[in-house]
């Protein structure tokens, strides 16, 4: 039996689709069970930002068409994650901003690895810490998030001050 996520009769519309390119902005086009494409203009190998194993969780396919996910797949899917939640972030903040965040992400995922420290929900608290409430709303939906994570990352945005700077957020994150 094949998948249903994967059998393109079962599909919608929107399981194609097309982004343009992060790194020289042309339009990419991706099917919803890829999990990257080349962009033909750069060449760069962009990963979907739709991607979603949630499926396996429920389905009972899921041992058939997936096997079991191993370890490294499951640090590959964080990797996709932290992409997919940043190209979101493209078309919701200015470039400046942005970079400051990547480079906060990158400086506070160093240090709670070194510390032996799992950055995963920290990392997330630093994405959606500067997003108003409907743009942390808009974010989630779109990056398809699982609701126990969403819960988790709200309840722990409500425990954070208001109004740090990126430098003390980490250093709150860090502790």
């Amino acid at each position: 039996m094949r998948c249903p996520g994967q059998d393109w009769r079962y599909w919608k519309e929107e399981a194609i689709f097309e982004l343009n390119c992060p790194y020289c902005g042309e339009k990419v086009e991706f099917f919803k069970d890829d999990t990257s494409r080349k962009c033909s203009a750069c060449k760069k190998v962009i990963p979907n930002p739709k991607l979603d194993f949630g499926c396996a969780a429920y389905c009972k396919y899921a041992e058939i068409c997936l096997g079991e996910l191993p370890p490294e797949l499951i640090r590959e899917k964080a990797t996709l994650l932290k992409s997919r939640l940043l190209s979101l972030l493209e078309e919701m903040l200015p470039k400046n901003q942005l970079s400051e965040i990547e480079r906060g992400m990158e400086r506070l995922e160093k240090e709670l690895k070194e510390k032996g420290i799992s950055p995963g929900t920290k990392l997330l608290l630093l994405l959606f810490y500067f997003l108003d409430p409907k743009r942390r709303e808009d974010l989630y939906k779109k990056a398809n998030l699982p609701e126990t994570l969403w819960e988790e990352i709200k309840i722990n945005l409500k425990n954070l001050k208001k109004g740090l700077t990126l430098e003390e957020l980490i250093e709150k994150l860090l502790k």
